[in-house]
């Protein structure tokens, strides 16, 4: 079968530079220089790698260069070179972080001359997130008590160029009493993982973590949950009412700790009353707030013109009903 116009000029150009062989040997234009990617597609992380070859023929012929080049990813090494002895030049492709789809050339060059040229594409497929990057939390949910901690780890594949990661936060500090929710370029150990330490806030909710390193990133979630108090401390003010009038009331405060950190901000404080001999309750409860930054929740009761005289027992409650704090007040006529 004849050949194609562009292969018969392509051999006879190359001919003439390699001299040496005889053309009728020539049977396609992959005789003359072919060009080969292994794989053909490499995932999109940065640091997958894929071989090229270039292969001219004949080998041994003097003089002559090839060039490799690339549209996007690293190539290395650029520069012309001769063919060693099975007349193949190579390099190696780095996939950048962009899926895409790029050409690798290899050109034939006697001096400026470029007497043969071809293209082999090469795919960066979307990498899998976990096959670069790993966020991990060592545990789902903290206490919202502004003391409490989980350890943020990134593990980071040690193929990256850059190993550097950035965290991020959005609630909660990785500083304690601070509101720092970014820590940047926190290097990886010899591990190949990087750490933090992430703080609970004082009020409940969640937050999405984040870890990014050389373009890539991995999200967690973690949630804040109720820290309720250790202890109750529960005054009142005066002690002693008249039940004569409606406006009379009492002042109740409750003042909240724990052991660790602090309570939850706007934590729920329940109140309730019994009478010391008849063990009924009665009066209301009004103007209940839940608890401030200061740990303070702060109620009001007033005994109302029925209340029974004598004393009664004033109960502040967690709501788990495990943490309580009483005092007793005295009605009077």
């Amino acid at each position: 079968m004849p050949l194609p116009l562009r292969a018969v000029a392509l051999s006879a150009a190359l001919v003439g530079v390699l001299g040496c062989y005889d053309p009728k040997l020539v049977t396609a234009p992959d005789d003359i220089l072919l060009l080969q990617a292994t794989p053909s597609a490499i995932p999109a992380d940065g640091f997958s790698r894929a071989e090229i070859v270039a292969r001219v023929s004949p080998s041994t012929s003097p003089g002559v260069r090839v060039q490799l080049t690339t549209s996007g990813g690293a190539l290395s090494p650029t520069d012309p070179r001769a063919p060693d002895s099975n007349g193949e030049v190579s390099a190696l492709l780095t996939s950048t972080a962009t899926p895409q789809s790029v050409l690798v050339t290899a050109e034939v060059r006697d001096g400026l001359t470029v007497v043969a040229s071809r293209t082999v594409t090469v795919r960066f497929d979307a990498a899998s997130p976990n096959s670069v990057l790993r966020l991990v939390l060592s545990a789902p949910q903290i206490e919202a008590d502004g003391a409490s901690s989980i350890q943020v780890r990134a593990e980071v594949n040690p193929g990256l160029p850059n190993r550097a990661v950035t965290f991020k936060t959005t609630d909660g500090s990785f500083v304690r009493d601070a509101d720092t929710k970014e820590v940047a370029n926190l290097q990886t150990g010899s591990d190949g993982v990087a750490r933090a330490q992430l703080y609970a806030p004082r009020t409940i909710g969640t937050a999405l973590v984040t870890a990014t390193a050389s373009g890539f990133s991995a999200g967690s979630t973690v949630a804040f949950v109720l820290a309720p108090p250790d202890g109750i401390t529960l005054s009142a003010t005066p002690l002693e009412v008249s039940r004569a009038l409606e406006t009379n009331k009492i002042t109740l405060l409750a003042r909240l700790s724990r052991t660790v950190g602090r309570v939850t901000i706007n934590s729920r404080v329940d109140f309730s009353i019994v009478n010391d001999v008849s063990g009924l309750s009665f009066g209301r409860f009004q103007d209940i707030r839940r608890s401030t930054d200061n740990e303070l929740a702060t109620a009001e009761f007033v005994p109302g013109a029925s209340a029974p005289l004598g004393l009664a027992t004033i109960t502040a409650r967690a709501p788990d009903g495990n943490v309580i704090s009483q005092v007793r007040v005295n009605i009077i006529p």
